[in-house]
């Protein structure tokens, strides 16, 4: 797991450029956004796991960095990985790269889970912290 977990593959679409031709900043929220369903979905938070607690998840914080220009038609690939682990909160970090293996961007996106009766961030559940410990880089 030297990138991480491969959470998303794609190309930037027709329409995702903005008036530099470079993928607009929209679409990397977006991408970035799919790639966190991917990884939360493999540590086993997923709709049915979230539905039968009555739980959400919930961005606290994010933070962007972009390396290289994307432009329409290029490929890419999102790995992510745990970043930190605390009671309530994980950070996530996706990286961005091409097909040569070249690092576009990266996000760093720190979630909390929601009660979604309460409205309240609740602690992470033992066996979701686990998992995301797996997950973690050395």
């Amino acid at each position: 797991m030297e990138k991480g977990m491969l959470t998303y593959k794609g190309a930037v679409g027709m329409g995702e450029s903005d008036s530099n031709a470079h993928m607009n900043v929209m679409w990397y929220v977006n991408k970035y956004e799919l790639a966190a369903l991917s990884f939360f979905d493999a540590i086993g938070y997923d709709r049915k796991y979230a539905d039968k607690r009555n739980l959400g998840i919930v961005v606290l914080e994010q933070r962007f960095r972009y390396q290289k220009e994307v432009f329409e038609n290029d490929a890419l690939e999102i790995y992510s990985h745990t970043e930190t682990l605390a009671t309530k909160t994980t950070t996530i970090a996706h990286r961005m790269f091409n097909t040569k293996k070249e690092l576009l961007g990266s996000a760093e996106i720190t979630y909390a889970l929601l009660d979604k009766g309460a409205r309240k961030a609740i602690p992470l559940p033992a066996e979701i912290k686990k998992k995301l410990e797996q997950f973690k880089m050395d």
